[in-house]
Formats: C-alpha cells, structure tokens, sequence
C-alpha cells in the first residue's frame, strides 16, 4: 500500500459512497462491505478509530486495501483509504464525484 486519500463524512453517507465504490467497474469489494463498515460506524464514540483490510482488485488485478474510520465528530466520522496508487486514483475519482453529486 503505497498510496492514501480521505474525505469527512456524515455517516449516513457512508454506506451509499461505498456502495457507490463497490459499483465501480474497474474495482471489486467485497459485497458484504458498506453494511459491515456501517454497522461498525454505528457504535463508534467520538475520537474513536477502526480499521478494515480489505482484499480486492482493481482492473482484475488483486489489491490490498485498507479503510480507516475516524469519528472526528458525532455522526461525522473521516475516511481514509489506503492501497496502489492505481486503486487510489479511482477512489478519488468516486470521491469527487460523490461530493459533487451530495453537495458536500
């Protein structure tokens, strides 16, 4: 993992970016993903951190990935991605798109 990108969330937003991700031709989650990450969100205090490794693929070829939450504030919890550089650079083409789409 040679690369990172984050974004601030609500964490109703959560789920529906990863699903979003999960439906990205070029990448391949787990589907089980954005439900495990939000149930797990659900019952994080403020200040606290999680971790998700993740394996997967990016155009056929397989990834590591890690995803980090941070709740830096009530329901508001920082995202942070970790993998190649390839991986990242379409994460962040997701992200932004999802911020344009949500307004955030």
């Amino acid at each position: 993992m040679t690369s990172q990108t984050s974004m601030n969330f609500a964490s109703d937003e959560v789920a529906p970016f990863l699903t979003q991700l999960a439906n990205n031709p070029r990448l391949d989650f787990p589907a089980d993903l954005a439900k495990e990450v939000r149930r797990n969100l659900a019952c994080m205090a403020v200040e606290d951190t999680r971790r998700w490794r993740v394996t997967g693929a990016i155009d056929d070829q397989p990834i590591q990935m890690e995803i980090e939450a941070f709740m830096d504030d009530v329901d508001a919890p920082d995202l942070y991605f970790y993998s190649t550089q390839a991986a990242i650079s379409e994460i962040e083409r997701e992200l932004e798109a999802f911020a344009e789409a949500t307004g955030s």
